[in-house]
């Protein structure tokens, strides 16, 4: 759950936030409609064909020179020289053509560069293989819907956060602190953010919001909203992300986050093909239904979302 932008906030969110997705979509409050930022919502992502022309975005980086080129995908280190990796690149490519950097052996692209070409799981290394069908360009491809995040609505879920609070108590940091604690033992926890950027919780559970309400009481007068719907516990979440950790390179996984204003878990895979959606489906089925699942990919098709 995502609770606040302020650096001092940092100890709260290091006990209330899962860890956070990176995949494209936009999170939407528990029981509004699917984002209009992305297509990989309840519905299900875009399932690719084999074959299918894809686009990638990442930095370029070859990290010694016996080794392959690749196309970063996921996370990268900002060390110097940056450490990332993804997809074997296959084609026709010349170092030449990007203006690089060099140290200690890794050759390297400061900035993203756009490819199109086709993927290949059993091709190149871990993530498979990348065959452009094209040049690499610093500009995305003509017409390609380039992913937004869109805006996220942290909503404040009750008329009056104050009923049996105090809005002086906003500002107790020691107390904020005592409220992680309390929703991790909460019944029925789903999840949680603050809607004023500090100190305004909003909470949902599957239990009985009224005695949520008066659990967190007794440890924050402040503002507070607790609000009951039908959604995966935060319990089931972590279980789920457990399992899908079990078959992280299995799998290729970029990452699995859980909580947040959705309520879903964002699980984001180098490519959305046939075989890793019903995999990843099938991994946390003992816990989640498909419509708990957004599903993003770093692959994704040329025709856009």
């Amino acid at each position: 759950m995502r609770l606040s932008t302020r650096a001092w906030h940092a100890a709260l969110v290091g006990a209330l936030l899962a860890v956070s997705g990176c995949g494209a979509t936009t999170a939407n409050p528990p029981g509004a409609g699917p984002s209009q930022g992305s297509s990989d919502h309840v519905d299900g992502p875009v399932v690719v064909e084999p074959g299918e022309k894809l686009v990638a975005h990442g930095l370029l980086m070859q990290s010694a020179p016996d080794r392959p080129v690749e196309i970063c995908v996921g996370g990268v280190a900002e060390s110097l020289p940056p450490q990332c990796g993804g997809p074997v690149l296959e084609g026709d490519f010349s170092w030449d053509d990007v203006a690089p950097q060099r140290s200690g052996g890794v050759t390297w692209t400061d900035t993203a560069w756009w490819a199109v070409g086709t993927y290949d799981p059993g091709g190149g290394g871990d993530q498979g293989s990348f065959t452009l069908s094209r040049p690499v360009s610093a500009d995305p491809p003509e017409g390609y819907a380039v992913p937004s995040p869109g805006d996220v609505s942290f909503e404040q879920l009750c008329e009056d956060p104050y009923i049996d609070g105090d809005r002086s108590a906003s500002g107790d940091l020691g107390a904020q602190e005592r409220v992680a604690v309390a929703l991790d033992g909460l019944d029925g926890y789903v999840t949680s953010w603050v809607s004023d950027g500090s100190s305004l919780f909003n909470v949902v559970v599957t239990s009985d919001p009224e005695a949520a309400f008066a659990q967190l009481r007794t440890v924050w007068k402040g503002g507070l909203c607790v609000e009951q719907l039908d959604l995966p516990t935060q319990a089931a979440m972590r279980a789920a992300q457990e399992a899908l950790s079990d078959r992280f390179a299995e799998l290729r996984l970029l990452s699995a986050g859980a909580g947040g204003v959705s309520g879903r878990l964002e699980v984001e895979v180098v490519v959305t093909d046939r075989a890793t959606v019903d995999a990843v489906l099938e991994t946390v089925a003992p816990w989640l239904d498909p419509q708990d699942v957004t599903i993003t990919a770093a692959l994704r098709p040329l025709a856009g979302d």
